[in-house]
């Protein structure tokens, strides 16, 4: 019988984002009869980073460490030496790198992996013109690097100038069954017991997510008498930034929407949130291919994005959400507006066009896909 496949993943950290959900995700599919998967993250409790996927992967039996990195310099040069050795003690096939960080650092170390480990970079969001310059430097050492969305390819090709054949395109994946329908035991927040519409966003605090777009469109609605008092929103996610957190806070109390906007911390039923919801809205400043989109769409909820969010084309304009310029917030507060005026008959005909632009995304075929690259070397 072959031997498994080891493959170390090493990742930034694990915290309660798109990345690291399918990180999880991939690593607890792979099939056991091949692959032997482990996981290697860098930030924790001293970069403030929650570990939010840790115990669900050594519930899985995955083997998991943590290097609890701080942000100094002196702290890279501590990962970069803890990464060698443990794959010296590991002695992975494949090292597969899923963050920016987490790649930088393993190209770095791979003068000094084993000669036979194979590695593998990820670009899951869009680059800034520093980060593509170091992904032009250090490219060489990979095997293949891997993309989630074409746009990022044409990124990686165009400014970086990564040649094409050594790019492996993989949309990320979503459990088309899990979103499918709710949990017969949730039980709504309180908040939204009366509501006549309610608006999910899920995300973390942060620049790229940018929560406070959103509360500055329900403002202006307010403001202009247009906002129905049974609108009710729930945002869900970590609070990571406390710059961003304060900023969201003052957009609340500069409209008073206190009772409007809800804050809730991450949430492993996840799903639900979507189901009792009549739109999903992401409107991040940048993005790769948004799992919060793919997940909106599985539960056959449409969505409300921006043109950076929608960079991979996952929503079509009418068909499964709407689509408006980023940062826009008056372009934001209109499309609300649209929205939240239509009778519930029209936004349930989408759901079928939902579901079925969803489909493609399945989080089998994401799997197969990264099985298939893994086996290759």
């Amino acid at each position: 019988m072959r031997a498994k496949t080891k493959i170390l993943f090493v990742t930034d950290c694990l915290i309660s984002g798109g990345i690291e959900r399918q990180l999880v995700e991939l690593v607890t599919r792979l099939d056991a009869d091949k692959f032997q998967p482990h996981v290697l993250y860098l930030y924790g409790s001293r970069a403030n980073m929650s570990e939010h996927f840790a115990r669900p992967l050594r519930d899985s039996q995955i083997p998991v460490t943590g290097l609890d990195l701080g942000w100094t310099p002196f702290d890279k040069l501590q990962g970069l030496r803890l990464i060698v050795q443990a794959v010296w003690r590991i002695h992975p096939d494949i090292i597969h790198a899923t963050n920016y960080h987490a790649n930088l650092l393993t190209r770095l170390g791979r003068l000094f992996f084993p000669a036979g480990a194979k590695l593998i970079g990820s670009v899951r969001g869009e680059y800034t013109p520093k980060q593509l310059f170091y992904e032009r430097l250090s490219k060489r050492a990979c095997s293949t690097i891997v993309t989630n969305s074409p746009h990022l390819t044409a990124q990686l090709t165009q400014v970086a100038r990564v040649d094409r054949s050594k790019i492996e395109e993989i949309p990320n994946g979503v459990d088309l069954a899990r979103f499918s329908r709710p949990s017969e035991a949730f039980r709504p927040p309180p908040s939204v017991a009366n509501a006549s519409r309610i608006i999910v966003s899920v995300g973390r605090v942060s620049e790229q997510k940018s929560p406070h777009l959103l509360a500055e469109a329900l403002g202006i609605l307010r403001a202009r008498g247009q906002l129905a008092s049974g609108t009710r929103v729930l945002t869900i996610g970590e609070r990571q930034s406390d710059e961003h957190q304060r900023k969201l806070e003052q957009v609340i109390a500069r409209y008073a929407l206190q009772d409007i906007i809800q804050q809730i911390d991450p949430a492993e039923n996840i799903e639900d949130f979507y189901h009792i919801a009549d739109v999903t809205v992401l409107a991040s400043l940048w993005e790769g291919l948004p799992n919060a989109a793919l997940e909106s769409l599985a539960a056959g909820r449409p969505v409300i994005i921006s043109e950076a969010a929608n960079a991979a084309g996952v929503v079509t304009q009418g068909m499964n959400g709407w689509v408006v310029k980023t940062g826009d917030v008056e372009a934001l507060a209109n499309t609300l507006l649209d929205v939240l005026e239509m009778g519930k008959p029209r936004l349930a005909s989408m759901e079928n066009e939902c579901r079925k632009r969803a489909s493609a995304y399945s989080m089998e075929s994401m799997v197969t896909r990264y099985e298939t690259l893994y086996g290759r070397f």
